[in-house]
């Protein structure tokens, strides 16, 4: 890669100077107000990264009642919409990009960028995978997130590491998060196909482990890192279907604003990490969190229990953990999406994540096992109670809807894939890393982080009165809410 086609990663988008905190000290005469903002005047003044405003207000029938739906749809750096990923627009490589750089690629920077993931992410492969392979025989029950804690501190300890900090080119530090999180990728999905091969051969060698994973590189004959990665984790080579679903699944997760991963990325940035790696490895032990994607193990411990009462009293036990608000990937703790009025805010991310899996349902390219069908059939069922007949509580007026959030539909897609339960939360971490590399640049522009900071307003994508979004929204509404969302639609004569 010469030092001229590569000259954009030197790009560091200027932080942002909306601050509302010294225009509000500036505003107030109250004294005691005044000093309570005084105590934020060294938090940085906002972000010019990501925004997830309400831009759609929508109306959708559940069970004969109309509810008025707000939706929430997020814009990157104030020149990519979340409806550009959605209409086909804005693939991975640009959506990337544009949250490094803060502008669209032009095709000499695109050809370059994608040949840097490429390199790296192959580099990675011929690297970590030998270590890998010893590892995953020593501890062949080991999860993916163990696997890469591991090899960050092989990597501490054999390498000197670059940090995070002022002294370091805005390239240089781009390049060592770049590689740094590959090599985790590959530590990740690489233990997943080792842990695999290992069940059918439990007297396999380390040298054995990595002869079969090398030869399913080599069967696979695929380039794209992130179709490896989704075959390493399907434990074949993944179809164009199947890609097209994870890929729109992973594209959507890269950035979720103040999400506590985000937020950790953040600090370590701020307090100058001496380690790339410890930074990426904060982040996903954070990601891991019951609080953060723990709703994903949530709900295949919930279902794991259904599955094993009758339909009755599945229903039952469905309505007492929606009353206790205690029901995996549905509600959020930011946004309103609760509630016995006929008002309420929707993620619209679960929707996006369906509808591909749906499309290949309905054209013969993609069917669901049996028993994967009565597992996502009673997800559907929690979605019926939860939102479209709602649950009624006696003493209590009006009836309790609650919307599903992005691990509703995260789950049902990585369930009907056949993704490893254990390995679930490992597709968010492949994308939210770059993310997190997002975060990196803008904050060491900036002091210390706050735990929420308000987005620049010229990022803030206006409302929107039409779109694709909405429609998508409609259809996997419609589909859920009716029996067999997962069998072929019927084609009409």
């Amino acid at each position: 890669m010469s030092r001229q086609s590569s000259a954009f990663l030197s790009e560091l988008p200027s932080a942002p100077a909306y601050n509302p905190i010294d225009e509000a000290i500036r505003k107030t005469a109250d004294p005691e107000t005044a000093h309570a903002l005084q105590c934020f005047a060294n938090m940085p003044a906002s972000t010019g990264v990501f925004a997830n405003p309400v831009r759609y207000q929508h109306a959708v029938t559940c069970d004969g009642t109309t509810l008025d739906l707000s939706i929430r749809s997020f814009g990157l750096r104030g020149c990519l919409l979340e409806d550009d990923i959605v209409a086909g627009s804005a693939d991975t490589l640009r959506v990337i990009f544009v949250g490094l750089f803060g502008r669209v690629e032009n095709p000499d920077e695109r050809r370059t960028f994608s040949r840097l993931l490429s390199s790296e992410f192959h580099r990675a492969l011929r690297r970590r995978l030998p270590e890998l392979a010893k590892f995953v025989k020593k501890f062949p029950d080991a999860g993916a997130d163990v696997s890469t804690q591991y090899m960050s501190a092989v990597r501490k300890a054999t390498e000197q590491t670059g940090g995070v900090n002022l002294s370091r080119t805005p390239a240089a530090v781009l390049r060592d998060l770049i590689r740094t999180h590959l090599e985790n990728c590959v530590a990740a999905a690489g233990s997943s196909y080792m842990r695999f091969v290992s069940r059918s051969r439990t007297h396999s060698s380390p040298g054995m482990l990595l002869r079969e994973t090398e030869r399913f590189l080599e069967s696979i004959a695929e380039k794209n890192p992130f179709h490896i990665i989704f075959s390493l984790l399907l434990h074949r080579k993944v179809h164009p279907a199947e890609a097209r679903i994870l890929q729109t699944f992973g594209t959507i997760q890269i950035h979720h604003g103040s999400a506590g991963s985000n937020m950790v990325a953040r600090y370590l940035a701020s307090l100058h990490t001496k380690s790339v790696s410890d930074l990426f490895t904060a982040a996903q032990m954070t990601l891991d969190c019951a609080r953060h994607f723990g709703a994903i193990t949530g709900m295949t411990e919930l279902v794991a229990e259904l599955e094993h009462a009758s339909p009755s009293r599945r229903d039952e036990l469905i309505r007492q953990r929606a009353v206790q608000g205690n029901l995996p990937a549905f509600g959020h703790p930011e946004i309103a999406a609760a509630g016995r009025t006929n008002r309420l805010e929707l993620d619209p991310r679960p929707a996006i994540y369906l509808a591909p899996l749906f499309d290949a349902i309905d054209s013969g390219s993609m069917y669901v096992p049996e028993h994967r069908m009565k597992r996502v059939e009673i997800v559907q069922r929690i979605y019926q109670l939860a939102f479209v007949e709602g649950i009624e509580k006696p003493g209590r007026a009006g009836v309790l809807r609650v919307t599903p959030n992005t691990d509703f539909g995260a789950w049902i897609v990585q369930e009907v894939l056949g993704i490893e339960e254990s390995d679930r939360t490992l597709l968010s971490y492949v994308f939210r890393g770059f993310g997190w590399m997002m975060d990196v640049r803008e904050q060491l522009q900036q002091p210390i982080i706050r735990p929420v900071i308000p987005p620049d307003p010229a990022i803030v994508p206006p409302p929107a009165s039409s779109g694709e979004l909405p429609n998508i929204v409609d259809a996997v509404h419609l589909r859920l809410s009716n029996n067999g969302a997962f069998v072929a639609a019927a084609t009409p004569n």
